[in-house]
């Protein structure tokens, strides 16, 4: 995995850990537990946008068609 893919899974877990979190803050009365979960909300939203100023120069390019598609079918 390339350093972007992992920066866009690690957001993207962030993002559905921080809802849970934030409520649970929030109902409970947890301020702490609260701004643990807004905190992973910015960084979850951020990274998305970090990750367009990453430097790709070293990325493989792939070749484009369905022959050379990597997913499994």
């Amino acid at each position: 995995m390339d350093k972007k893919l992992k920066a866009e899974t690690v957001s993207l877990v962030l993002l559905l850990i921080a809802f849970p979190v934030i409520s649970t803050g929030a109902t409970d009365d947890h301020r702490a537990v609260w701004w643990i979960g807004l905190a992973a909300f910015v960084l979850g939203g951020l990274l998305p946008v970090w990750t367009r100023y990453m430097d790709h120069s070293t990325d493989k390019p792939t070749d484009m068609g369905m022959e050379y598609d990597e997913r499994t079918s």
